[in-house]
């Protein structure tokens, strides 16, 4: 899993790509509480167009994330999710939970 960030006046968006499986989901995890640490004022987005494969690991992921962030009062927005990555969301029932954005644009001017 490839994780590329950069920073607007309000949001940090980080690029995911590649798998998030049980293998890579830790270290993800640990790369993006870093982020949210380090830049404890900004929301985050989160673009999930070039990820392949999402299992539940990397469901749990976004919503270890989720939580943390609310707990500081701010916002994880998703955009862009493959249809791969969208079907899991479906079928696990978790699209009503996250804010999911068609476009990284749309989810930064929300």
């Amino acid at each position: 899993m490839s994780l590329i960030s950069r920073e607007t006046d309000r949001y940090i968006v980080v690029n995911l790509s590649g798998r998030m499986d049980v293998h890579l989901a830790s270290d993800t995890e640990n790369k993006l509480n870093e982020l949210i640490q380090k830049h404890a004022d900004k929301n985050v987005v989160l673009n999930l167009e070039d990820v392949e494969y999402m299992s539940s690991s990397g469901l749990r992921v976004f919503v270890s994330l989720m939580r943390n962030l609310k707990e500081t009062n701010r916002q994880l927005k998703l955009s862009n999710l493959s249809v791969a990555v969208r079907k899991v969301f479906e079928v696990v029932e978790l699209m009503d939970m996250f804010d999911i954005f068609e476009s990284e644009e749309e989810a930064i001017a929300s």
